[in-house]
């Protein structure tokens, strides 16, 4: 799998490399003279380097505050400011070629490094998600044959190609190559060019950290020489010789580790001295022809080298000082705990048994950790912060980190370490020395600068004598230098980010290092790319990787984001969670589902474990590389790369690793010393080329977009990126993987590394999950094994006397973990009561020392495990056991029986895995058995299929005898002859079974024969003998004996014919001319007349064929007629009258009689329904008319066609009537519809008496109830049979327009008509007449009806003048809800009706309520004389009476009312009320030079420019800026409304974007405002002045220059000081017009009226249906809730909601309040108004016979909300009383006296 650091655990090295500090193009190094550059000129190049835009430095959870500060701050002028170096490496390389400087500080300016890349700070500005069209997302499925070797001459992998449907099951894919494939360890695979997959993955969102990758420190050989002179230089430094340098043979500096290498080839230094090779070795190094070449390497070595090979050989010799891996140590020791590691794992200590990490000091480069229990963390889904991949930045500045040696704890945790609580100081100050253990002479004791530990100077070998000057380590620290290497962490990066940073590190690298071509490369060749203006080939970038790894000068540092979790990030495949509807989420080459397929073993695992069940992503960049390494478990892993670039693979296969390692390690010896675990940290590369030299099989490919690559069991693989790419792998597992899986888990507790899964928990929940033969067969050797050598383990510890416990639940994972050597015991486990770990068997003495206490806790018992076993086992042998089975029949006999080879078939059906034998088994018995169904077919005698044809009338005389040849049915014969049965006995010879059939056979062959041989001595003496009858009878007992064999003998058939011959004669003689004999029975004679050669001059045959050709003549005709499609009873009655000597066909016999029944059944019904039988029941129209059809579909009957017409006019007047009742009809004619329902109603009666018409019946129903409907109606007219309602609907409607509901502003509108009583022209006589009371003049003709005042007199009212209409109103609305629905629906009077009853109502409402506030006696004015006048107008001409109760007339209690207010004197006249106007600064400026009057007044010239915007009312223009008021925000909400600061003034509105100041300008006080505001509620006559803080918003300042003052209300121009009459809001009122100020002559003050409240009838009628007779609508028109809904939008009062509100809202009329009790408020009003104020009372009481009376009313109830009366001018007051709703002030016009 393409993994660089680690699989699915924590990296074994926490992600740390040498780091080196770049300044610029400089950097500084340790102890390296300035001209070094100049000898060995290097360079390094860092991808960082290259600013991004996107790219984020990753902050470790554990950098210090001030760290993290510096390193974000000085990311953007240097991206390796931020990065510590690894200084002991520079030393150890600066030192030993130069001598060092005699200081102690480590900071030396060199010049021999550079950045390629610096300079160039200006970030890469990148697009927020990835362009996918920039990448390469497909590949060429059919690449070109190479034409030039690989590098290093590799041989490519083997490359498959599979169908379409090879592709459809992964697993059975992979196991068909696997033989091929597996001897390279990696294959390609290219899927169909069919198959798809998508990329899913959010490529905005999508964030992954990468890991910075040194080139030149990864390849083995290179880090291990570097290892070797750091410990070299640490050496001779703690010995006291830091002027240790590299010598110089020949101007050419001495490699060191390659000369200890080729001497430690050669024996040793004592076998190369003695052996004479010191010269050798020259040759060796690649020195030729110098003098005394030998002695200097000898003095070299002496010199430099062997002082530290002694040292480290009393080391290992030491008994107190081994560090051997394999020895023992005291657990109690702190030799292998790293103090620079346990500080940034924020207190998680590292268990004692894990082996140790480089003990560098603080001014060594952070390094990674080792392998922990942060595995087993990584595995369960979490990780701890402290062990994550991840930079460790130091916050000790390297400068200032003083020399590490003390003489005692104390003071080095005082100097070096944060102030720490005594009792940690005392604990540590308790230290023991790691040699002797002993805890005196603390004054002695020295502490190691890499793991803090103590040790006494004395102890050490050699002793110390005194305290070293420089930093020291001890023996195990400085043996294991450079065990720390890993990968630092990179950037945090988008893909766009990551995609820009790798074009631009391509272009540039390829800039500055073009590859050089021997010939041109094909352009059409697809592994040639441009990068930039770069031609570079694969093999370019091959070439380019693999000489920077190797180059110790060119130091490359680049990114790679490997190991991106998917269970985080997200699969770039589609899952089932995350798109359950594509196609693709459920594809089995989806890596999702990969590993849990039905053959993938992985499925067993109860976890997933990320990076191997659930998928990683790889994100590559140009040189990225994954190093040398196998697959965890050793498992097969599959990579499939989404879209970029393409990614190098090298693998070796799995025979060869064992000499890959064996290379490597020879390669670097050192490094797997100290780290024998090397291999699994995955940060070691080995060049190919030496790998192969080594022996080991190494094959490379290329993978491209699209394609897949596999990796097999243990095959260790690597490779690197050509440039940017997006990968995705995961692993599964085959069953030939178990032994694999099993070695490696060996593996792993050798080197006591923790396993990802317990490989014995796998077997068992494999036994436990799957039972099919097919798995028993490859578990059963591995399941043998593991419980083999678990019994043995068992059995070794019972014989140390441990306790057993068997416990039937798993526990977690981490519970049977062996703390010793990191396995996972899963089937046995040793336990402690001291203690909470456990170890396994093998490892039991390493628990603890209570050996006789331990507990063997086991999860299965023997027999258990046994029991398992055997199960599988026997499920593993069925197979073999069955193999035996057939291989044992087969032994037994050379012809096997077939029953026997039948069970072993069903047998091996039985069994559900794939045998081999069995197919060939199951052919054979195949093949016996159609040879045995072709012997049954002579043995077995088939039955009649039919019976044999004969005649209706008595049985044939031969009957009883042998069938006669043409009497049998032909498949009855044999059609098998003698020689087919000898061919099957043949063939049973070949096949080789047995069975009983064949002697069967045997024997009816051989009575065949005998028959054969007798029937030809008949045939031959047949014409001979003289007995006619005694030859036919022996004929027939030949047949007789032949008909019990199933053989077709030639002869036989011959004997058969003579027989039938004669029985034929015999029979024509008897019906010949029988009349019972039928067409079928003739045509039988003749056939059997032809297959007998009877003559046709057989006087019989000659009868027989003129019977047949009338038959056929017959038959003919009648299925002409059956085949009609409609039959008449005459043609059917014609075939029953004819002569009874024809033969005919019984079956067309048949059809006629049944269709001729069937039609005169048809007929009888018809007539009987025709006739009308009112005995029975009437049939439904549709019974009728399916009858009818059914009938016409296959005869015609005149009958049936008279019932089909009346049936339709029926169903059609049913139709009809059903329109109607549904309101679906549509009426078409002019004439009325209740006209024609009435016709249709006749034709009914005369007509479909014989039919049930429901649907009739009900509408005529409806029609009674409508004319009893229609007789109700007051205006009914008996004489016509109609209503004549519409002069009244035509009266109503004038009257009660809503718009019409005040009273007109012309004063000459008195008289009760609606036309003025203007004065006559002048000399003209008036018949004006005038009332004497109330002073209204009248019309000659109005005055002349009644003669009396209608105003005044109340007989109009009462009754007591006769009047046309002289109903209630109080019954319309119930005569309207009680009609009918088809009335509703269809009526022109009920309509009518529904106009005059909501119209009336509307009328009555709004009178209602005027009479309720007029009954006030505080309201009672002259002023109102006018609209009360206007109302009766409106009652007189529509006559009949109008209240909510026949007990009550408005029109009376209005003439009372007129009668009061006539009788009042004359009001004062009341002066008009004025607002105050203001004049601004800016009403008095000339427009600016841009056309604005603003805010600003012109004096700021940048505004020029700015933009502006335009006030709706005054039309001036204004900067949007200076009115804060946003142009962008306004554009983008559509809003194109602005009110202006100053108009809002004016208004009294708030402005919405700012607050708003006017300063008077006589007034200069600078917290003193005026408030117009005030002013304008008031009419103020003076300025208002107020005092106001500082603004603390948005504010804008208006300067006051004039003031008009206002006119507040009062009478003769003084100010009213009595109470003020409640006032009303203004408002907007529709039917105002411009005439009313016209004829205005004089002004009163404003008068409330009230609102009118909701219609009494409105809970109870029907929604208004308006049609033809809707007028326009007033606001208080309330004909149904939809109206007064609509109403209350169209028309709002100041004051009162906003439209919004009003929508939700609905205006309801406001009620009197419910604490006084509607009877008490009827004993204070008149009987009208109190039905008004409370309408729940259906009777009202009495109505007194006196007038009514409004005298001492009791305090009146609060006003309501009055109509609009929008006559002459309209004013505003704002004054309101806390229980007085707003009310709109009118004025009246009255007439002049």
């Amino acid at each position: 799998m393409d993994n660089p650091t680690s699989s699915r655990r924590p990296t074994s090295r926490n992600a740390k490399s040498p780091r080196i500090p770049l300044n610029g193009p400089t950097c500084v190094s340790d102890a390296l003279p300035t001209d070094f550059q100049n000898k060995q000129p290097s360079t390094f190049t860092s991808c960082l380097s290259i600013p991004v835009e996107g790219a984020v430095p990753i902050i470790s959870q554990d950098d210090p505050p001030s760290a993290t500060r510096s390193r974000m701050s000085d990311h953007s002028a240097s991206s390796s400011s931020k990065r510590a170096p690894r200084k002991s490496k520079t030393h150890a390389l600066a030192a030993l070629h130069y001598h060092a400087a005699s200081h102690d500080n480590d900071d030396v300016t060199s010049q021999d490094i550079a950045d390629d890349f610096s300079g160039d700070h200006t970030p890469i500005s990148v697009s927020p998600s990835l362009d996918l069209s920039s990448v390469k997302t497909s590949s060429p499925r059919n690449h070109a044959t190479r034409t030039s070797p690989r590098p290093f001459g590799l041989e490519d992998c083997p490359v498959f190609h599979p169908t379409s449907d090879e592709f459809k099951d992964p697993m059975a894919y992979i196991r068909s190559i696997s033989e091929k494939a597996l001897n390279y360890g990696i294959c390609k695979v290219v899927p169909p060019v069919d198959w798809k997959m998508p990329f899913v993955t959010d490529t905005e969102n999508f964030r992954f950290k990468t890991r910075l990758q040194r080139l030149n420190s990864i390849e083995a050989s290179s880090r291990a020489k570097v290892n070797f002179l750091e410990q070299l230089y640490r050496f001779h430094k703690q010995q006291g010789n830091p002027r240790v340098s590299v010598p110089t043979i020949n101007h050419k500096s001495l490699d060191l580790w390659l000369l200890r290498k080729e001497v430690h080839k050669l024996g040793g230094y004592d076998a190369v001295t003695k052996n004479r090779k010191w010269g050798d070795l020259g040759a060796l190094l690649g020195y030729r022809g110098i003098p005394g070449l030998s002695t200097q390497i000898k003095n070299s070595y002496t010199r430099i080298i062997l002082p530290y090979e002694h040292f480290c050989d009393r080391v290992r010799n030491s008994p107190t000082l081994s560090t051997s891996p394999g020895g023992t140590r005291d657990p109690h020791l702190k030799t292998h705990t790293n103090i620079q590691t346990t500080r940034t794992r924020n207190g998680h200590n590292r268990d004692a048994s894990s082996p140790p990490s480089s003990p560098l000091t603080s001014t060594s480069s952070a390094l990674s950790d080792v392998p922990d229990d942060g595995d087993y963390k990584e595995r369960n889904g979490f990780r701890a912060e402290g062990t994550s991949s991840k930079r460790n930045t130091k916050s000790i500045p390297h400068d200032q980190s003083p020399p590490r040696k003390r003489r005692n704890i104390a003071s080095r945790m005082s100097s070096a370490s944060p102030p720490s609580p005594p009792d940690e100081v005392a604990k540590l100050t308790q230290e023991s020395c790691e040699v002797c253990q002993k805890k005196n002479h603390e004054e002695e004791m020295l502490l190691c600068d890499g793991c803090d530990c103590g040790f006494h100077m004395f102890c050490l070998d050699p002793p110390l004598t005194s305290i070293p000057k420089d930093q020291w380590f001890c023996h195990t620290c400085l043996f294991e230098t450079g065990g720390d290497f890993g990968f630092d962490e990179g950037e945090e990066h988008s893909l766009s980010s990551f995609q820009a940073r790798d074009l631009e590190f391509r272009r540039r690298w390829w800039a500055s290092h073009p590859p050089v071509h021997k010939s041109s490369p094909d352009l059409n060749d697809p592994t040639v790319n441009y990068v930039g203006n770069t031609l570079v080939t694969e093999s370019d970038v091959e070439n380019e990787f693999w000489r920077l790894v190797q180059s110790p000068n060119d130091t490359v540092e680049i990114e790679y984001g490997a190991d991106v979790h998917s269970t985080t990030h997200g699969s770039a495949m589609p899952t089932m969670e995350t798109h359950p509807l594509e196609p693709a989420s459920k594809d089995p080459w989806n890596l999702n589902n990969m590993p849990i397929l039905a053959d993938s073993l992985l499925r067993f695992i109860k976890s997933d474990i990320s990076g191997m069940t659930v998928p990683w992503t790889y994100v590559g960049m140009v040189f990225s590389t994954f190093c040398w390494h196998n697959e965890d478990h050793y498992t097969y892993s599959i990579n499939f790369q989404h879209w970029g670039e393409t990614k190098t693979w090298y693998g070796i296969p799995g025979e060869d690793a064992d000499k890959f390692e064996a290379a490597i390690k020879s390669e670097a010896p050192d490094l797997f010393e100290a780290q024998p675990d090397l291999l699994f940290q995955l940060v070691t590369l080995m060049n190919p080329k030496r790998l192969t030299d080594a022996g080991v099989r190494v094959y490379a490919c290329n993978q491209r977009a699209g394609e897949f690559v596999i990796t097999f069991p243990k095959a260790y693989h690597a490779g690197f990126n050509h440039g940017l790419n997006f990968n995705e792998a995961v692993n599964f597992a085959l069953p030939d993987w178990l032994p694999y899986g099993r070695d490696c888990v060996q593996r792993y507790r050798e080197h006591r590394k923790l396993p990802v899964f317990s490989h014995d928990e796998l077997l068992v929940t494999i036994t436990q999950q799957s039972t099919s033969i097919k798995t028993a067969l490859w578990l059963e050797p591995s399941l043998r094994e593991m419980t083999e050598r678990e019994i043995g383990s068992r059995q070794v510890a019972r014989t140390l006397g441990m306790v057993e416990r068997v416990e039937e639940e798993d526990r977690p994972e981490d519970q049977y973990q062996c703390v010793y050597c990191k396995a996972f015991c899963y089937l046995s486990q040793v336990t402690c009561h001291c203690k909470s770990e456990v170890v396994c068997i093998e490892h039991a003495k390493h628990l603890c020392d209570h050996h006789s206490q331990h507990v063997l806790r086991l999860r299965f018992s023997d027999i258990d495990l046994q029991e398992s076993l055997a199960k599988v086992a026997d499920r593993a042998a069925i197979p073999a056991t069955w193999k035996a089975k057939l291989q044992k029949v087969l032994a037994e006999s050379r012809g096997p029986s077939l029953r026997s080879l039948r069970a072993i078939l069903a047998e091996g059906e039985r069994i559900n895995h794939h045998l081999p034998e069995l197919a060939t088994l199951r052919k054979c018995v195949n093949r016996a058995t159609e040879w045995l169904d072709a012997a049954n077919t002579f043995l077995i005698r088939k039955q009649s299929r039919k019976r044999s044809r004969r005649s209706r009338g008595r049985p044939p005389l031969h009957e009883v005898n042998t069938p006669a040849l043409d009497d049998r049915d032909p498949g009855d014969r044999p059609d098998r002859s003698l020689e087919d049965l000898y061919a099957l006995l043949k063939e049973v010879e070949i096949l080789g079974f047995d069975t009983p059939e064949i002697g069967q056979l045997r024997a009816l062959a051989e009575k065949s024969e005998e028959m054969q041989r007798e029937a030809g001595t008949l045939l031959k003496d047949g014409g001979s003998l003289d007995d006619r009858d005694t030859y036919i009878h022996e004929c027939e007992r030949l047949l007789m004996e032949a008909s019990s064999i199933n053989v077709h003998l030639e002869e036989i058939f011959e004997v058969e014919k003579i027989v039938s011959r004669e029985q034929l004669l015999k029979e024509l003689e008897e019906k010949a001319e029988d009349s019972t004999t039928t067409l079928e029975d003739v045509r039988s004679l003749l056939s059997r007349a032809r297959s007998c050669n009877l003559s046709e001059d057989n006087k019989f045959v000659e009868m027989l064929r003129s019977r047949h050709r009338a038959g056929d003549d017959w038959g003919e005709r009648a299925r002409h007629v059956l085949d009609q499609p409609y039959k008449t009873v005459e043609e059917l009655d014609e075939f029953f009258e004819m002569d009874p000597a024809v033969p005919v066909d019984l079956t067309i016999y048949d059809r006629l009689v049944s269709a001729r029944n069937k039609a005169k059944d048809f007929e009888k019904q018809a007539k009987a329904w025709l006739l009308l039988d009112s005995q029975g029941p009437k049939p439904k129209v549709s019974e009728v008319m399916r009858f009818v059809a059914r009938a016409e579909k296959d005869f015609s009957i005149p009958a049936i066609r008279d019932l089909k017409q009346t049936a339709e006019f029926a169903l059609d007047l049913e139709n009809r009537c059903e329109a109607i009742l549904r309101n679906r009809y549509q009426h078409r004619d002019e004439s009325d519809i209740f006209d024609m329902m009435k016709k249709w109603k006749t034709y009914a009666r005369e007509h479909l008496l014989m039919f049930s018409l429901p649907i009739f019946e009900k509408l005529d129903v409806q029609l009674g109830l409508h004319q009893k409907w229609l007789e109700d109606l007051p205006w009914y007219c008996a004489q016509h049979g109609c209503a004549h309602g519409q002069a009244i609907l035509e009266d109503v409607i004038e009257s009660t327009r809503p718009e019409d509901d005040l009273p007109p502003n012309d004063e000459y509108f008195t008289c009760i008509c609606t036309a003025p009583v203007r004065p006559p022209p002048p000399g003209a006589q008036s018949d004006a007449v005038q009332c004497d009371h109330c002073f209204a003049r009248f019309h000659g003709v109005c005055a002349a009806n009644g003669g009396s005042c209608p105003f005044c007199d109340h007989h109009h009212w009462n009754g007591a003048i006769h009047k046309e209409r002289s109903w209630h109103f109080c019954f319309l609305p119930q005569i309207l809800l009680a009609a009918p629905d088809i009335t509703k629906n269809y009526s022109d009077a009920w309509k009518q009706l529904e106009v005059i009853v909501h119209c009336v109502d509307r009328l009555s409402s709004v009178i209602g309520h005027f009479l309720t506030f007029a009954s006030q006696p505080g309201n009672q004015r002259l002023e109102y004389i006018p609209q009360v006048r206007h109302y009766m107008r409106k009652l007189y001409k529509i006559q009949f009476a109008v209240s909510p109760s026949r007990e009550v007339s408005f029109g009376l209690d209005l003439a009372g009312l007129h009668r009061i207010l006539a009788g009042q004197p004359t009001p004062v006249r009341v002066r008009k009320r004025r607002r105050p106007r203001f004049t601004f600064g800016q009403d008095i400026d000339n427009d600016w030079a841009d056309g604005t009057r603003c805010i600003c007044r012109g004096r700021t010239q940048y505004l020029l420019s700015y933009p502006t915007v335009e006030c709706e009312l005054c039309n001036k223009r204004y900067h949007a800026g200076c009115v804060f008021f946003s142009v962008e925000a306004a554009m983008g909400q559509h809003q194109s409304r602005f009110m202006c600061p100053l108009c809002c003034l004016r208004k009294n509105r708030p402005y919405i974007y700012s607050e708003v100041r006017v300063k008077h300008i006589d007034n200069q006080d600078p917290d003193t405002y005026v408030n117009t505001g005030a002013m304008l509620d008031s009419f103020s006559r003076d300025v208002v002045y107020t005092k106001m803080l500082p603004p603390y918003t948005q504010t804008l300042f208006v300067e006051l220059i004039r003031f008009t003052p206002g006119q507040p209300e009062g009478v003769n121009g003084t100010t009213q000081r009595g109470p003020l009459a409640p006032s009303m809001p203004r408002s907007i009122d529709p039917g105002s017009s411009s005439n009313h100020h016209r004829h205005s002559h004089s002004h009163h003050a404003p008068l409330p009226l009230p609102t009118p409240p909701t219609p009494s009838h409105e809970a109870i009628l029907p929604p208004l249906v308006v049609r033809k007779y809707q007028t326009n609508h007033h606001p208080h028109y309330f004909p149904c809730p939809r109206m007064v809904a609509r109403s209350a939008i169209r028309y709002r009062q100041p004051g009162s909601r906003s439209p919004k509100q009003a929508r939700r809202h609905p205006q309801t009329p406001v009620l009197p309040p419910t604490s006084v009790p509607a009877r008490a408020m009827q004993q204070t009003l008149s009987p009208s108004l109190a039905m008004i104020v409370s309408p729940v009372d259906t009777e009202p009481s009495p109505r007194p016979s006196s007038s009514v009376s409004y005298g001492n009313p009791p305090p009146p109830l609060p006003p309501l909300q009055p109509p609009p009366l929008a006559s002459g001018s309209v004013s505003a007051s704002t004054s309101r009383h806390s229980n007085t709703p707003p009310l709109r002030s009118i004025k009246l016009v009255l007439p002049k006296k």
